[in-house]
């Protein structure tokens, strides 16, 4: 067992790095499919993108986006710094280990989605899907929210019995993001019931 973090932050940071570049070259692999040939079975209202910072970049099918990779830039020396910090300063690896591990393993969750819906995709071009059927935002949200706590709850179970401060970080990632989503798409029926 790695009893500093640090000792491996670049191993960390590369996967960190790789990780995000792959939702984000998903999400836009996504978008361009549902855009075009899955458009005929498969509508979202609003954007495919559920993160409202890159909703324009992935409905523009962007893929040299300055947002994105700006973001993207920004959080290595970001995360340096907060495993820095954490072990030199506050004497907590830890913290960095359950920082880790809530964005790694939300990722791992958003990832593991857009292989689904390629899969999806996939399975759709010998007839496998027939008619339309157009998400509501809402729904999109909420179907993210229970997916979310869905995996929170397995990452939580895993940080238990493995006592690890990495999932348990997954589990808090994916159960504040599931509730975000949860609560947006109150907010959107809300909307819905006034108009």
């Amino acid at each position: 067992m790695i009893t500093n973090p640090l000792e491996n932050i670049w191993l960390l940071l590369i996967l960190w790095g790789l990780v995000y570049l792959a939702d984000f070259y998903l999400t836009m692999y996504s978008a361009r499919i549902f855009q075009g040939r899955m458009r005929e079975h498969i509508r979202f209202e609003g954007s495919l993108e559920l993160t409202p910072v890159f909703q324009k970049d992935v409905d523009a099918i962007r893929m040299l986006s300055p947002n994105f990779f700006i973001r993207w830039l920004a959080s290595f020396p970001v995360l340096y710094l907060v495993g820095w910090l954490s072990i030199n300063f506050l004497g907590l690896p830890q913290y960095f280990t359950l920082v880790m591990g809530a964005l790694l393993l939300r990722e791992v969750a958003v990832i593991l989605r857009h292989i689904r819906n390629l899969g999806l995709a996939q399975l759709s071009k010998n007839g496998g899907i027939q008619g339309a059927i157009e998400y509501a935002r809402w729904l999109s949200l909420r179907l993210s929210a229970v997916e979310l706590v869905s995996f929170a709850g397995f990452f939580l179970i895993l940080a238990f019995l493995e006592s690890s401060w990495f999932f348990l970080g997954g589990a808090l990632s994916c159960l504040l993001t599931g509730y975000q989503h949860w609560v947006y798409a109150r907010k959107r029926i809300a909307m819905q019931q006034r108009s």
